[in-house]
């Protein structure tokens, strides 16, 4: 009987690791997933949807005030950026268990071109905002032809 190499378990578990790393670094790039902030970064969550002649972004921020909170537009994104901080009132507190998440977050939604940019209002209520932006939906989305050279 030929001579077989011996079963190197090593070999196997560090190739199933690098298909591992390959796959989660797939997935997290896809989902926006912070390197520096790691995953004890928070994302706040989010309603969108439409009424006659509008769009409607809802989040929900709770604890936070008007000036832990930032929106902007830029190009074709709608921007919902902030800090959720931890407030201590006595420094010794030694907490049993923490559930709420803190630090910074960024929201980035993807704005339809039939939605007027100029248009954007924001509104902060009882922890939720909610931003809307004015809706043509008689437009005609842009169409062209290109010519192949």
């Amino acid at each position: 009987m030929a001579d077989r190499p011996e079963w190197d378990p090593m070999t196997d578990l560090l190739s199933v690791q690098k298909q591992m790393n390959r796959l989660f670094e797939s997935a997290l790039g896809k989902v926006g997933f912070d390197a520096d902030a790691g995953f004890g970064a928070w994302s706040p969550v989010a309603d969108i949807y439409d009424e006659p002649g509008r769009r409607v972004f809802c989040l929900e921020l709770p604890g936070l005030s008007l000036d832990d909170i930032g929106v902007r537009i830029d190009a074709d994104e709608l921007i919902v950026e902030g800090d959720r901080r931890m407030v201590r009132d006595d420094p010794g507190e030694q907490f049993q268990r923490v559930e709420r998440s803190y630090g910074k977050f960024m929201r980035k939604f993807r704005l339809p071109s039939n939605v007027d940019r100029g248009s954007v209002r924001a509104r902060y209520r009882d922890g939720i905002l909610t931003v809307s932006l004015q809706r043509n939906d008689a437009a005609e989305p842009e169409r062209f032809d290109v010519s192949i050279d």
